[in-house]
């Protein structure tokens, strides 16, 4: 099979596919890339795919937006792909709307997650309406999270049966045996680490990893913190990520995270070595209002951290409550009750050991992309 897979950018392909992209080649795949950025060349030549570059504007842009269609349009019919993939929510109006009207007849929406649930007013009604369109562009959906499935069928954004998650969820699981994986990691290596942070050994540390915004709860995240610390004195809060450019903090929480001596921001931290800072995390926590599927959350299962998350959609799928972590309510009320929950070492032992089992077993990229290249490999007669 021909395949072309449209994301608004590269770095979106090269944080999920990556290896993903390479397993299906080697399995006769042949794989296309098109987006507005350009990839790293290490990341298409590991995965050997081609690359395309169609601007797509991330925003709506109605111009802009034709113009993608069109040049889309061209590609697909010049290299007369059997199946065409969208991504993210712009990235797959555009291309699906460009493979329906090329007349590609199994045409799939890579649903990462559903952002008109944060957003209000006539934007909420715009964006839910793109994504009832690009419903009726494909034939075929894959949700990442069966929460995702079930938001989408209350919110008739499709039909039922164009639906599907392949496994429990994910783009196609994490790797719990070279990246995430406390085995591989030295205590020398964790204790520098905490030297450079200015983390002492006595000190409990919550964690967080991902987009420092509003969506993620992160003012109800220090505001719960702020409330624990006044009964804990000796803790800290971790802040694995950077401060997000278009869902921006207010100022005082903005200027609260880099003041406070007792929250840490680390910045953007280079894929290969987030798993250290996993390992310094006494307890995760993650109250976002919207995910598609909680990645960041497995990822600390398989580093044997204790979750504490939202039961926002996406984030409900990433744990299994009262054995790998708990669910909390999304106010700072609710994070501080959480963290009191887990004050118990044994308690936060076997949810760390519970969750690294479970992820093993449902999350690891070697069970999941066998059950991806299944899923393209049931639409070859669709192809022809």
């Amino acid at each position: 099979m021909k395949v072309l897979h449209v994301f608004t950018l590269a770095e979106t392909a090269e944080a999920f596919f990556d290896g993903q992209f390479a397993y299906l080649t080697d399995g006769g795949q042949t794989i296309h890339l098109a987006s507005s950025t350009k990839p790293n060349a290490n990341f298409t030549r590991r995965n050997n795919i081609a690359f395309h570059q169609i601007d797509i504007e991330r925003r709506i842009d109605i111009p802009a937006d034709i113009k993608a269609i069109w040049r889309l349009f061209h590609l697909i019919k010049k290299n007369r792909y059997d199946i065409v993939v969208g991504h993210t929510p712009k990235g797959a109006l555009v291309a699906l709307t460009a493979a329906k009207l090329a007349g590609v007849r199994c045409r799939i929406y890579y649903r990462h997650g559903l952002i008109y649930t944060t957003a209000c007013g006539s934007m909420r009604f715009v964006l839910k309406s793109v994504e009832r369109f690009t419903g009726f562009c494909a034939t075929h959906i894959v949700n990442v999270s069966p929460s995702l499935s079930k938001l989408a069928v209350d919110d008739k954004l499709n039909s039922p049966s164009k639906q599907t998650v392949i496994g429990l969820g994910t783009c196609g699981g994490i790797d719990t045996t070279r990246q995430f994986n406390p085995e591989l990691l030295s205590n020398i290596d964790k204790f520098t680490l905490k030297s450079e942070l200015g983390i002492s050994d006595n000190e409990l540390v919550v964690g967080f990893c991902g987009r420092i915004c509003k969506d993620k709860g992160i003012m109800e995240l220090i505001d719960g913190f702020r409330s624990f610390r006044h009964d804990h004195p000796d803790s800290k809060l971790l802040l694995v990520g950077d401060f997000d450019t278009r869902d921006i903090l207010p100022t005082s929480y903005k200027h609260e995270i880099l003041e406070n001596k007792n929250i840490i921001i680390t910045g953007l931290i280079d894929k290969n070595k987030i798993s250290l800072y996993y390992s310094l995390m006494d307890i995760f926590v993650f109250p976002s209002y919207r995910e598609g599927f909680g990645v960041s959350v497995i990822e600390a299962s398989a580093m044997q951290i204790p979750i504490l998350v939202s039961t926002s959609h996406g984030c409900v799928d990433s744990i299994r409550e009262h054995i790998t972590g708990e669910y909390i309510a999304l106010d700072a009320h609710g994070v501080s009750e959480g963290l009191e929950t887990m004050q118990d070492r044994i308690k936060r032992m076997h949810y760390g050991l519970n969750g690294r089992k479970w992820v093993v077993e449902n999350f690891d990229q070697r069970k999941m992309w066998p059950q991806i290249a299944n899923f393209y490999n049931s639409l070859k007669h669709e192809t022809i």
